[in-house]
């Protein structure tokens, strides 16, 4: 089984990757990245190394690339979407949003609007490819789904909004955290540290997070 990731950045596709190796028991040589493109060096630099959001809907509008993937390489394959919802009123996401106001269940919220993003991705796809696809739809940002790792509450954590620095604010209260997950060198948080914690932790996290859960859903339906 070969596995596909399109997602909107490096950070993104590194936890992803995690969570399916550890939902498939697929090993790493068997997941390819189709956007953004591994750079193994400046020499690699091209279109395809680059993602957000937008280039995520036009990448699923590619059939040249889908067909690539589904066709000329033998053996089953599933394509992983990956995409954030945080910038759902930008012009060109075109997506019904579900009203989010003060009591609104997250969970409920989660469901809704992961449909309708879910519908719009499906729209974009050409139809023999549909049902090979997981759905890995963020609500709000892929770092609410690593939330729970650090936050022991009980509310869904797509109810943050600034979820980067939510997330990077529960790291650095505990200096043993800092050290193992923050890169120092980039200034940055390690999504690949972050994507293999998770994935030791999943089921906990899948409890806090409804988006998170569909996914894993969409993986586990796909490899049965």
């Amino acid at each position: 089984m070969r596995i596909g990731i399109i997602a909107e950045g490096f950070a993104d596709a590194n936890v992803i990757k995690a969570l399916v190796q550890k939902l498939t028991g697929c090993k790493d040589v068997d997941i390819y990245l189709l956007r953004p493109e591994e750079i193994f060096d400046e020499t690699d630099l091209n279109a395809m190394n680059f993602s957000n959001w937008n280039l995520v809907f036009e990448s699923c509008r590619d059939e040249v690339l889908l067909d690539a993937f589904f066709e000329e390489i033998e053996g089953d394959a599933i394509l992983v979407v990956h995409i954030d919802t945080a910038e759902r009123g930008s012009k060109g996401y075109d997506v019904d949003i579900p009203q989010r106001s003060r009591g609104v269940d997250y969970s409920e919220y989660s469901v809704l609007l992961r449909g309708n993003v879910k519908s719009k991705i499906e729209s974009l796809i050409a139809e023999p490819y549909r049902d090979r696809i997981a759905y890995a739809i963020a609500i709000e940002e892929t770092e609410a789904w690593l939330i729970p790792l650090f936050d022991k509450g009980s509310g869904d954590t797509s109810s943050h909004v600034r979820v980067k620095e939510h997330l990077s604010s529960l790291i650095g209260v505990d200096k043993k955290n800092v050290k193992k997950y923050i890169d120092t060198r980039h200034k940055s948080l390690d999504y690949v540290k972050l994507g293999k914690e998770l994935a030791k932790n999943l089921n906990r996290c899948r409890c806090r997070n409804k988006s998170l859960d569909l996914f894993c859903d969409d993986i586990e339906r796909l490899f049965l």
